[in-house]
């Protein structure tokens, strides 16, 4: 009886960790996400909402939107997801932060790796505003962009061109 329950625990702690990880999946399907349905996913991978309207985001494009992580207390999240959902765009940015618990830049890493190999058109540019090299991915109508932010990882998905506007 006690292996069974050590094996349960430890199953539940395995699919704990690896549903807060990023995947690939999400990053592809998130423009197609109403609310709900971003919720929804975000919430299935043991992601909580902390803020439904940002006031002061990093960039300032992203002023109103909803902010999420990997944690309750969004000071400690590991991995933040702020998502701007209206009827002319859609953004989705989100932040790979390496902290005391887990070193996420192997999840961006993956993930970043799965997007050279399933995009097939990849261009880069500088970013005036944060002074790093961005990698684009462009799929249908969607915008991938990938970058380093001094430590942090970020990949940010919209259905407009950003470089005019959030990367100057």
């Amino acid at each position: 009886m006690k292996k069974v329950i050590i094996i349960l625990l430890a199953i539940i702690s395995y699919s704990n960790a690896s549903a807060q990880l990023m995947s690939l999946g999400f990053i592809k399907n998130c423009m197609s996400y109403n609310r709900t349905a971003y919720e929804n996913e975000l919430f299935k991978k043991h992601f909580f909402k902390v803020e439904h309207a940002v006031e002061n985001p990093q960039n300032g494009f992203l002023k109103g939107a909803t902010s999420y992580s990997n944690v309750k207390n969004t000071a400690d999240g590991e991995i933040k997801v702020l998502s701007l959902i209206t009827d002319k765009q859609n953004i989705t940015e989100i932040y790979f932060v390496n902290g005391p618990k887990n070193d996420y830049s192997k999840n961006f890493t993956e993930v970043y790796n799965q997007m050279v190999s399933f995009f097939n058109n990849q261009s880069a540019f500088k970013s005036a505003k944060y002074n790093v090299d961005v990698t684009k991915f462009t799929k249908d109508k969607t915008s991938y962009y990938a970058y380093k932010l001094k430590e942090i990882m970020v990949i940010v998905v919209s259905n407009i061109k950003l470089e005019d506007t959030y990367f100057k």
